[in-house]
């Protein structure tokens, strides 16, 4: 019985070892992933502002053509 619990114990041991690199590998490919998103979040922000700037000079062409004839 000792024998079981002894061999029980070590193999705790090396699973919560494992845990312990799988968990820290996670943690650090979510880091990663979160400075991604900030980057490809800010990219967004920019293109949005570059439509919404590009159709508000588009509109402000037309008026400026139209009401010039």
């Amino acid at each position: 019985m000792s024998d079981d619990v002894n061999q029980l114990e070590r193999r705790l041991a090396i699973h919560e070892a494992q845990c312990e690199e799988r968990w820290k590998t996670i943690f650090k490919r979510m880091e990663e992933q979160e400075s991604q998103l900030t980057r490809m979040e800010n990219i967004m922000i920019g293109i949005a502002g570059a439509v919404i700037c590009g159709g508000a000079s588009v509109v402000i062409t037309m008026v400026m053509m139209h009401s010039g004839a």
